[in-house]
């Protein structure tokens, strides 16, 4: 299990405990005292049992987002495309960014069999190039006057060391850098958006994987993100999305007074593809061993499982449609927090809390965009 990193191992733990627990029929009080914990909370199903939602969608009333525009990143699988495919049930409308016109235009037309009267526009955005995030920021500002919603919720995971077009880490690159740019970007637009009575929102979309990170949470220089030598896919995922915290909190600390909503969401274990990585990883590094045992322990060990175990997509966008879009939150004006599913207040890790990172990693992103030429 070695070559499987610590990732690996917390979840093989995580799953395998959770599935005794389940076959076991643990009490509501056992799984709630699971539940208390600050990484575990919400984190499948099993462990939400006896506590409400924070959110369903009924509680938007029907064509409730009638005139609103949001734009969701990562729009054609899983999180990104129930949450294009839920808000745009509500009247809104929905600019889906996806890293091809085509993979977009599959998914609109999949949203459009159950909704035939949704509002859709697909859109090209490959996180991977700050060139394309600039040229989508661009064409939404010569198309649009109101944006209500940004949903930063495509990202990658565990890949092989990697850099992106612009010469930086793949993982901080796309989960961190590329939303931190097209927010940058977007921004006025959402200023002049927002007013008192109707704020408008900002979601980054992070994982419970935060709280496993660098040392130091997250490397305050390009040059220590993008070392090979000291790469870890794991930590260098979870210090993507401290980032995404991070960011969030700055962010929400600027727009104050402005009417921006900022919040980070943790949306649980989902099944999406974004595990692909991770199962190529396992299945590689087990088939050293025996490629049929690689197959067979990937099949009914991670997979299964995890299907068994896991929140849809289809439920566990609710946690960042709520903050996105939740009256409730719009109400009482919620910003700068952290949410567990489903929609439900929680405390961040604890790297979240240090404010020196925090304008540290603002200061860093700044001044990465600006030798990049944006």
């Amino acid at each position: 299990m070695g070559c499987c990193g610590k990732l690996f191992k917390c979840s093989a733990v995580l799953v395998a405990f959770v599935a005794v627990g389940v076959g076991l029929g643990l009490q509501k009080h056992v799984w709630g005292a699971i539940d208390n914990s600050q990484f575990l909370r919400g984190m499948f199903p099993a462990l939400h049992q006896g506590t409400p939602f924070g959110f369903v969608m009924d509680d938007i009333p029907e064509a409730g987002l009638q005139g609103k525009t949001v734009v969701v990143t990562g729009a054609n699988v899983g999180l990104g495309y129930w949450t294009a495919h839920h808000i745009a049930s509500k009247g809104a409308h929905v600019v889906m960014c996806c890293r091809t016109a085509s993979k977009c235009q599959v998914a609109v037309d999949s949203i459009k069999k159950q909704l035939p009267t949704a509002s859709l526009e697909p859109a090209s955005l490959d996180l991977n190039s700050f060139k394309s995030v600039k040229a989508f920021s661009e064409s939404f500002a010569s198309k649009h006057s109101n944006l209500h919603s940004l949903v930063l919720n495509a990202g990658i995971m565990v890949p092989p060391f990697t850099l992106t077009a612009d010469g930086i880490e793949s993982q901080i690159g796309v989960n961190h850098f590329s939303h931190f740019l097209l927010t940058k970007l977007l921004l006025p637009v959402l200023t002049s958006t927002a007013t008192a009575a109707s704020p408008v929102t900002v979601v980054a979309v992070s994982s419970a994987a935060s709280f496993q990170s660098y040392p130091e949470g997250v490397r305050l220089s390009l040059d220590e993100m993008n070392n090979e030598a000291t790469y870890s896919k794991q930590d260098a995922y979870g210090q993507s999305k401290l980032a995404n915290i991070l960011f969030a909190q700055e962010l929400a600390e600027q727009v104050k007074g402005k009417h921006i909503l900022v919040n980070a969401i943790h949306p649980g274990g989902v099944q999406t593809e974004l595990m692909r990585h991770a199962l190529t990883s396992i299945d590689a590094g087990l088939s050293k061993i025996s490629p049929a045992f690689a197959k067979w322990f990937t099949l009914n060990m991670v997979e299964t499982p995890i299907k068994a175990l896991a929140w849809t997509p289809e439920v566990a966008a609710l946690t960042q449609i709520y903050t996105a879009v939740g009256p409730q939150l719009l109400k009482e004006r919620t910003t700068g927090q952290y949410f567990h599913p489903i929609a439900r207040l929680h405390k961040p890790p604890d790297h979240a809390s240090d404010s020196k990172l925090q304008k540290g990693l603002w200061q860093l992103s700044e001044k990465v965009l600006a030798s990049k030429g944006y």
